[in-house]
């Protein structure tokens, strides 16, 4: 071999990576993306100012951290798993809001990745890697340090493990992470249990496994499945709080005033896929879902055709029309709130199946043919990439877009309100938060805060010690705990409580030492009412 060639040979060998054959590239790629979005998830952590979800979600962690004990002193809203997770990241990143942005950016990068590892199962490495740049472009980053996010990660990693070895150590691990899931998110059930009931089904039904193989394929899962559900259970059990679980999800069902039934969630939901999403011209993202939809409905309606039709599915075709199940099951995560991102925390692998069609339709046709098809699906990744961060307007991706003035000088960073540590700060917002911790900053800790707003912040500002489980104010858990109403009333009669409210309450014995009002614009969220105030009621006793 000549010198010549040795040194062609490393160069193939050093730069294998972009080789377009092995795909190398495209995993590159991949990863680039994930590290993009987590990227932009801290960023959005540093910038963003929403004070009643990120708050709302930050105080169960701390307080789950500070040793509280959950449905007992504690509110965990949406799952135990998300509020442990979060209180492991204020130990890793420190007590303060952007922590809990930083984990549910993780999560939520991680989620691109496996999605691109599903992806796999079904399509060549640059067609997964399209699918996963188009789930990305749909939805940057993080919005809220909600629960969504952590359910559907764990919900991918169960999808993976099922779909790549079928052993009993795969399934059982699917189950396990099926159960984390839905320790994620209790309300996720009836979009993420479905999807496996009907792929045993079919393995049942359709498949050449025997009987005996798939029944023990099922118990697997099942044991997997069962085995976190069942140790939280015994948890609830063990320190008698079982009622008080049941006692607290109602109190969200009821809290979140859609009044679904049975009857007419679907209905609803189908208005939200086809009319609301329609309607807004300005966000073609959900316009998109609903494009998923219907692509996803039509093809596993094509399969369940040939099932029927007593015509095997080749294995790609039965892991595309599994994955048709999981999209359309996904909407359901969206039945109580057409959000965009629980659309994908739910059902982008849609955009696979898409990409599947796509390709299948197109072979067989002409270079020029394919080039037309192409353009259009390219023309969709510009558009989307035009309004992914800086948009002028804010999006169903982006609730408050990212403002460049803030980010290149005029943002403020606190250096003695703790949880805003780490953050960017708008100077309105800024002087809004630090009026109301100077004021509450007079007392000591032989006060207790008491919130009537729905303002977690502004609660947890100052750090003083809280007889509330919850971090806002639910009007149904003093009616559900008198115990709790009976303990406030308490520290009222005893003068030793300082009273966040909407309104000018006028208690006996207390004054109003602080009010202000809640601008939309520095502090969203929290009120419709442009004029809506946050009042701080004192003992009337105290020096000023």
């Amino acid at each position: 071999m000549t010198t010549t060639e040795v040194i062609s040979n490393q160069y193939k060998q050093k730069f294998e990576f972009i080789n377009f054959r092995n795909g190398r590239i495209f995993d590159f790629s991949v990863l680039l993306i994930c590290c993009l979005s987590f990227g932009f998830s801290w960023i959005e952590s540093i910038l963003n100012y929403d004070s009643h979800h990120w708050g709302f979600m930050y105080v169960q962690a701390l307080d789950l951290k500070r040793g509280l004990i959950p449905y007992k002193e504690t509110f965990p809203a949406y799952g135990i798993m998300t509020t442990w997770i979060q209180s492991l990241s204020l130990t890793l990143f420190g007590e303060r809001l952007i922590s809990i942005g930083i984990a549910t950016g993780i999560f939520y990068s991680f989620s691109l990745f496996l999605s691109y590892q599903l992806f796999l199962q079904f399509l060549p490495k640059y067609a997964a890697f399209f699918s996963t740049l188009l789930i990305f472009l749909l939805n940057g980053y993080i919005v809220f340090p909600w629960s969504n996010y952590f359910c559907y990660t764990f919900f991918l990693l169960s999808l993976l493990m099922f779909f790549t070895k079928k052993n009993h150590k795969n399934v059982f691990g699917s189950g396990l992470l099926l159960g984390f899931s839905l320790l994620c998110r209790y309300t996720s059930f009836q979009a993420i249990l479905p999807p496996f009931v009907f792929f045993f089904i079919y393995e049942f039904i359709f498949q050449k496994n025997t009987k005996k193989t798939t029944n023990s394929r099922l118990l697997f899962f099942g044991l997997g499945f069962l085995f976190p559900i069942l140790l939280f259970l015994l948890f609830l059990f063990s320190n008698s709080l079982l009622d008080d679980f049941w006692i607290q999800n109602q109190i969200m069902t009821l809290q979140s005033k859609h009044e679904l039934t049975i009857s007419n969630f679907l209905p609803n939901l189908f208005k939200s896929i086809f009319i609301t999403s329609l309607d807004d011209v300005h966000d073609s993202r959900m316009i998109f879902f609903t494009i998923i939809f219907c692509w996803n409905f039509v093809t596993l309606f094509y399969f369940l055709k040939k099932l029927f039709l007593n015509k095997n599915l080749a294995q790609n075709e039965a892991i595309v029309m599994e994955f048709c199940l999981v999209t359309l099951f996904g909407y359901l995560n969206a039945i109580h709130s057409y959000d965009l991102f629980r659309l994908i925390n739910g059902s982008s692998l849609g955009v696979g199946v898409i990409i599947y069609s796509v390709i299948q339709t197109s072979q067989g046709l002409g270079r020029k043919i394919k080039i037309i098809i192409l353009l259009p699906l390219i023309s969709i990744c510009f558009i989307l990439a035009n309004s992914l961060i800086f948009s002028a307007l804010p999006t169903s991706a982006v609730y408050t877009p990212w403002r460049l003035d803030i980010l290149i000088g005029k943002g403020v960073i606190s250096t003695e309100i703790s949880i805003f540590k780490g953050k960017l700060l708008k100077p309105e917002y800024y002087n809004f938060y630090r009026d109301i911790y100077q004021h509450i900053s007079k007392f000591d800790h032989s006060h207790y805060i008491i919130n009537y707003t729905l303002d977690p912040v502004a609660m947890i500002i100052n750090n003083l010690p809280k007889v509330q489980m919850a971090s806002i104010y639910f009007p149904l858990i003093e009616q559900a705990y008198p115990e709790e109403a009976k303990r406030i009333q308490q520290i009222i009669n005893t003068k030793k409580a300082v009273i966040l409210s909407d309104k000018d309450i006028h208690l006996p014995g207390y004054k109003v030492i602080f009010s202000k009002t809640w601008l939309s614009g520095e502090v969203p969220w929290l009120s419709n009412d442009s004029l809506a105030m946050i009042y701080i009621s004192v003992p009337e006793e105290t020096e000023m």
